[in-house]
């Protein structure tokens, strides 16, 4: 499984939670290794339809230097730009930075730049690059305006930082779910409830004997934990990608 510090979650934003989750996935694990990581392939497409993206993604690479292509219609962090029209005052081109994602897909293309720690997703609608326009977020996702903000201000060169208490989880949500993937390695590596409780969850606790955790109310907490986390790994990702 993948192995990542809680330290090294600083710049995620949801929809790379998502991709954390997704990659420590034993179905997805093998459906990668059954496609060979051929991912323009027919079958490729449609298995990555499955879970939400637009391409296959390898899992043992890591989040920040391979993010995953996530379809619009799955992730609200996605901004879709289209050809502006003429004489269009608010038209802008897309900046002259290296790509750290891309994927073209029935006649979109899909892109992620990374500007200072904060992840731009892109969908070139009719894959044109000339001067662009940002269609219209959904007016009740708040995370959708948020990408749409951060873009619209990464264009004009702007900061986005106050777009960053949107697209990424607050400081607790991220140690929760910094600790729930810690959670989900040890179980997928066959730790047991106790192991995990005593060791990641409550490491005070370490040196309970079986017989005394099997009365402590800690136990069910750490019970709910890991069924949280393997939820999240399953189909919960994506609640992080819709926001």
């Amino acid at each position: 499984m993948p192995e990542i510090a809680a330290f090294g979650f600083a710049k995620h934003d949801r929809a790379d939670f998502a991709q954390e989750f997704l990659r420590r996935n034993t179905a997805y694990r093998v459906a990668w290794a059954a496609l060979h990581g051929d991912v323009s392939a027919a079958e490729a497409l449609a298995e990555a339809r499955r879970w939400g993206l637009v391409r296959l993604f390898d899992p043992d690479r890591t989040v920040r230097t391979a993010p995953a292509i996530w379809r619009a219609d799955c992730a609200a962090q996605i901004v879709s730009l289209i050809a502006a029209p003429g004489n269009f005052a608010w038209a802008a081109t897309l900046p002259v930075i290296a790509i750290i994602g891309e994927f073209d897909l029935a006649g979109d293309h899909y892109l992620v730049f990374d500007i200072a720690g904060v992840r731009h997703r892109f969908r070139l609608v009719d894959g044109r690059r000339g001067a662009l326009a940002i269609l219209l977020p959904p007016v009740a996702n708040a995370l959708g305006a948020a990408a749409c903000d951060a873009a619209r201000r990464m264009f004009l060169g702007l900061s986005t930082a106050d777009a960053l208490g949107t697209l990424r989880p607050s400081v607790l949500q991220r140690q929760r779910l910094a600790l729930l993937l810690r959670v989900l390695d040890a179980s997928l590596l066959g730790a047991s409830n106790r192991e995990i409780g005593t060791q990641i969850v409550y490491p005070w606790l370490a040196g309970t004997d079986a017989v005394a955790w099997k009365a402590m109310s800690e136990r069910r907490r750490v019970q709910r934990l890991v069924d949280e986390a393997r939820g999240l790994a399953v189909s919960g990702y994506r609640d992080l990608l819709r926001g």
